[in-house]
Order: C-alpha cells, then structure tokens, then sequence
C-alpha cells in the first residue's frame, strides 16, 4: 500500500500532539509566572498549581469522554466527513485558545482547551483510518508510525512552540503566538486531508453513538475477572506516566527559574529518548523478555529515575535524569499494552484493549488534577509520588494472580 494515502493521517496525529504539548510548554510558566496575567499577582505558588493542574487535565479529560463518541460518528456517517469536520472544529479551538490568551482570560482559557480535547479526539478516528486500510503483514509498521508521529510531535511542539512564545527573539512573539500557528497548520492540514483523502469506511447509520462507552470502559477494567490484576497495575503506571509529564515542567520553573524557551528545551529532549525507543530498543527488547518482565524491569527503573530528577544537582543533571525517565517509560508503554493484548483470544482483543486505552486517557487527565494538588505542597513531592506509583504497579504484576493472569503473554 502507498505511503500516501495515509499520509495525511499521520499529518492529523501529528499535528493534535504539537497542539497538547504546547500547552505543556506554555501553561507552565504562564500560571507559575507572576506576570502572567491569568492570574492576580498575589496568588500563591500552592493557587497556581492547582490550577495548572486543572487546566492540564482538561485537555485529556475531554478526549477520554470524546474519543468513543467520534469514533462511532466515524462509524455511522464515514471517516472523511467527520475527520474533516472536527479538522476545522481543531483550528477554531486554537485560534480560541489564542484569543483567551490575548485577553488574558482564564475561564475563556478552560473552555477553549475542553473543545479542544474534544475535537481532537479524531485522532482516534485517523486510527480506525490506517486500521481499514492496512493489510494484516503491515499493520504493526503503519500503527508504529503513529506512535512516531506523536513522537516527534513531542519534539517539534515544544522547541518550535517555547521560540514563538519568547517575545526576547521578536517583538511581537508572545503566549498566543503558538496557537495561532497551531491554527494555521490545522487549516493546512484541513485542505491537504481533504484533497488527498478518500472515503476507508462505507458509513453504517444505525451505528450507536456509545456516549459514556469510556467510562463502562473503566468500569470493565476494574470489574473482578482474570484481567483486573493487570489492568490495576497498568493504572497505576499510566498515572506514573503521565503524571511525569505534567508535572517535571513545575519543578523545571520553580525550582531553577526557567522561562519558556529554556524550558521548551528540556521538554524537547524528553521526547528524543521515546523516539529512539519507537525506533528500534523496543522491538530489540521484546524479542528478549516477554512484556509482563519487561513492564516489570522498566517500571521500578522508571520509579528510581523519577526520584532522581529531585535529587539537588546541577540544571545540566537534568539532560540524564530526564532522558533515563523518559527511556524507561518509553519501554514500559507499548509493553503495557502487549501484555494485555496477549493475555486475551483473538476475539477479546477489541474490547480488552478498548478497556486499557480508556485507563491510559483516563490516567492522563486524573495525573494533571494529582500533580497539581501535590506541587500545592511542594513543587519537588509529585515526581517521587510518580515514582511511588511507578514502583506499586510494577510491584503488583510480581504477584501471583498477575502472573497467572499475564501467563499468556509469558
């Protein structure tokens, strides 16, 4: 199959992972700045915290309830028509989030980003895309592009996002500067999907349009059965995970007073090490040790390495600890998902790892509410509480019923 046709796909992917990690990169040191303007000026370190962490958890939050809803609407009228739809609905949200930035407006802030999760669940939708057009001998391949779209996006977004928000490298550059790209890229985007991608799924009207089908998703995952072991333990990784991700840039502002563009670096970085991962170490990795092991091994380092990013060292200590974090976890992601997928027949795989993927999406917004209630204490507890969840979920894939549970993995 050529390369083209779903090349405007991974575009899609691509570009809703510049869109979040900007939000990363710019939130931070916008509400933990004192000039930031969405706040008052006396608010405490502890107020701004909790609110980054609501504002970071939106995002997400949005996706997990949006994500089924899109992919049934793709169901019952076609991929192109909705992917499409949502493509503009994507641009409008940034181009909103830009103007709540200009008029520093804080609620007008939580609403642009909560439609904008919601939009951007279509990546699901240019999921279901590659899937109904992939022959079986090169799905794994075309699936592994996503996950290194979303990689790179991880590096670009940041780096391009932190020198357009740095109004020291031109006069006019400023917070909402990187959403309007956003915005821009997103119309280009738009027009290059809709005249390059054709029709993958003839539309099936009486298709349901699963609303709260994320959250029996949950409810099936922590339902007593065979697979509850192995789901509770990737839940608390997922929260290690993304807990991580939201919650090193606070440490990176607070403690070493970084602004943006600095910041913006060491956010890039991070991403290096997980494309180096989807690159080869995995696949390297798993023909050595079966996923529960290596979910086993990766987690409790990515537990030691989270507690070291807080040890007093030098800014420059950071490009290790950072880059040994971000390894581990690159390792432990896709194995996670592995071990639930070979611990179920072929005809469970749907709805176990429908279940797994609304813990994830779940996770990632619960970890932005944790993250910020935990830096209202101190901005150096959450990655060593990250890391305590880290070591409890790879703790409980040793006992006996994960074991047993993961046996078909194994």
């Amino acid at each position: 199959m050529a390369i083209g046709r779903v090349l405007p796909l991974y575009l899609v992917v691509f570009i809703g992972f510049v869109g979040y990690s900007l939000m990363i990169t710019v939130f931070t040191p916008l509400i933990l700045a004192d000039d930031g303007g969405l706040l008052p000026r006396s608010s405490s370190i502890s107020e701004r915290t909790v609110v980054l962490g609501v504002l970071l958890a939106l995002y997400p939050l949005a996706q997990f309830v949006g994500s089924p809803i899109l992919g049934a609407l793709s169901d019952r009228f076609g991929r192109r028509r909705v992917l499409l739809s949502t493509l503009l609905a994507s641009a409008c949200c940034y181009a909103l989030i830009a103007l709540a930035l200009e008029a520093q407006s804080l609620p007008l802030l939580m609403v642009a980003c909560l439609l904008a999760g919601l939009s951007e669940a279509n990546i699901a939708i240019a999921q279901s895309a590659i899937a109904d057009i992939s022959p079986p001998a090169q799905r794994s391949r075309l699936f592994g592009y996503v996950y290194l779209s979303s990689s790179l996006a991880y590096v670009v977004g940041p780096l391009a996002g932190g020198k357009l928000a740095d109004p020291g490298l031109a006069s006019w550059f400023g917070y909402p500067t990187p959403y309007w790209a956003v915005a821009l890229l997103l119309l280009g985007t738009l027009a290059l999907t809709a005249a390059r991608f054709r029709e993958t799924h003839a539309p099936a009207p009486g298709t349901p349009l699963g609303l709260g089908r994320a959250f029996a998703n949950v409810g099936a995952a922590f339902a007593p059965g065979r697979l509850r072991p192995l789901f509770l333990a990737n839940f608390a990784l997922y929260l290690a995970i993304f807990g991580f991700f939201r919650v090193y840039p606070i440490y990176l502002v607070d403690h070493f007073g970084m602004g943006i563009s600095r910041e913006s670096e060491f956010i890039a970085w991070v991403a290096v090490p997980i494309v180096v991962a989807n690159l080869g170490l995995v696949a390297w990795l798993s023909r050595r040790l079966q996923p529960r092991p290596l979910t086993v091994r990766f987690g409790a380092a990515l537990a030691v390495c989270l507690a070291a990013v807080v040890v007093p060292h030098p800014e420059g200590a950071l490009w290790v600890t950072l880059g040994a974090c971000a390894l581990a976890l690159a390792v432990c992601l896709p194995s996670m998902a592995a071990m639930i997928s070979g611990a179920v027949g072929p005809e469970q795989q749907g709805s176990a790892l429908g279940a797994n993927q609304s813990l994830q999406v779940g996770a990632e917004g619960l970890s932005g509410l944790a993250g910020g209630g935990l830096a209202a204490i101190s901005t150096a507890l959450p990655l060593p509480a990250m890391g305590a969840l880290a070591l409890l979920g790879a703790g409980l894939l040793t006992r006996p019923a994960a074991r047993s549970a993961a046996a078909a993995a194994d």
